[in-house]
């Protein structure tokens, strides 16, 4: 049976940077407030016409690069967004055409914050299955354009921003991805959710009266997320670190990835983890949901902080709820 193994890692951040202070003058808050609440000092925003394609093929060229391979070597697209670039087709489909890859395969992943991982574990199945052999695994999101820039959308617009990120998974001898753990729990799921346009609303997706009452905006309510979140990011870290077989002690890096860094931090603080080894995705750019983790990826790989051959441990969780983890070696 083939293996998969992580041939490239590649990011992409729009340029456009938001800092604290200038979205506080718009939510009616000072800066330090929307800093203080969120853990959140700047976050990047997509320009007009933007779609989480755009950002994806950027950051897919990346690993590709990384990789030493070009788009005409890809046999699948895997891509996990909760922000595509419309209702349909999906925006796997709008990658394969911006890289040029003809005719193979191209699919979405639905799983918002921990979609990555999500992805990362349904293409690791299709190259051990030898249904495939070169695997591009992105996630890419464009939050900018849901987010209420009105002191109504103070408790959720400050957290997010925009961005994307990708990985090449590749048919080996060794394995790269040592394990993988899928979790769901549904109840509860309206205390982080943007419920509008809505299919099952009849006979319009959206009304002008949930317009005006913006609820196409995103609704969170962290306080009640925060503490099923911190215990579930260290749960299935434990629990795909004993799947893979592997003590916490040969890992060089930990991923946490949730919309509020400071829970992830402390989720893996608290299994004994030092503060040093721990990469919480939404502390440098704000939270990219299913980008967070391959952009933290990318830019430890560039950074030296890991290298080819080391072990990571990475674990997500967002809303659905999904949650999940994985262990694998670059």
């Amino acid at each position: 049976m083939a293996v998969s193994a992580v041939l490239g890692c590649g990011r992409s951040l729009p340029p456009r940077v938001v800092t604290s202070e200038e979205l506080g003058s718009e939510l009616g808050l000072g800066g330090k407030v929307v800093a203080e609440r969120s853990g959140v000092v700047r976050r990047n925003y997509a320009g007009p016409g933007i779609g989480p394609s755009d950002l994806g093929r950027e950051a897919a060229l990346a690993a590709l690069a990384d990789a030493g391979l070009g788009p005409g070597d890809l046999d699948l697209i895997i891509f996990a967004t909760m922000t595509p670039d419309m209702a349909f087709p999906g925006s796997a489909c709008f990658l394969q055409d911006k890289l040029g890859c003809d005719t193979i395969g191209a699919l979405d992943v639905r799983a918002q914050c921990a979609g990555f991982l999500f992805a990362l574990a349904a293409a690791d199945r299709f190259v051990r299955a030898g249904r495939a052999t070169c695997v591009l695994v992105v996630g890419a999101e464009i939050h900018s354009a849901a987010l209420d820039q009105s002191p109504r959308g103070a408790a959720a617009t400050p957290y997010f921003g925009d961005g994307g990120g990708a990985v090449i998974l590749g048919a080996a001898a060794e394995p790269g991805v040592l394990a993988t753990v899928l979790h769901g729990d549904p109840s509860g799921l309206e205390r982080f959710w943007c419920e509008f346009p809505a299919s099952r609303h009849y006979p319009a997706r959206m009304e002008l009266a949930q317009f005006e009452a913006g609820a196409h905006f995103y609704v969170l309510d962290a306080e009640a997320v925060h503490p099923q979140a911190e215990r579930a990011l260290a749960e299935v870290t434990r629990e795909a670190l004993g799947r893979a077989g592997v003590a916490a002690e040969s890992v060089a890096l930990f991923v946490a990835h949730y919309f509020d860094h400071r829970v992830a931090r402390r989720a893996l603080e608290k299994l004994g983890i030092r503060g040093d080894r721990i990469v919480a995705t939404a502390e440098a750019a704000g939270h990219v949901a299913a980008a967070g983790i391959p952009i933290a990826l990318a830019d430890a790989v560039a950074a030296g902080r890991v290298r080819r051959g080391d072990l990571v441990c990475c674990a997500a969780f967002g809303a659905g709820f999904s949650w999940a983890g994985a262990v694998i070696r670059l």
